[in-house]
């Protein structure tokens, strides 16, 4: 075991193991970037597309992920 943390979902601890093993499984195809979550290799993914679907309301500019929106906004 590498720490007493403790799931109730298996499938959350997998999860939480690759931080301790470093694993990274999920790999971007278009530039090999990888990934312990899958959903962060699915917004990655969209940086590639050039689709840019969250609008800051305050500047009206563009992002590809709502990570990005929200790092944006707090220098408003």
């Amino acid at each position: 075991p590498y720490c007493s943390k403790e799931f109730k979902k298996p499938s959350d601890l997998v999860r939480h193991i690759r931080i301790h093993t470093h694993e990274k499984p999920f790999k971007c195809p278009q530039c090999f970037r990888a990934f312990a979550v899958k959903s962060t290799l699915t917004a990655h993914i969209k940086t590639h597309t050039g689709i840019k679907a969250f609008k800051c309301q305050f500047c009206m500019k563009c992002f590809s992920t709502s990570g990005s929106l929200k790092v944006h906004i707090r220098l408003h």
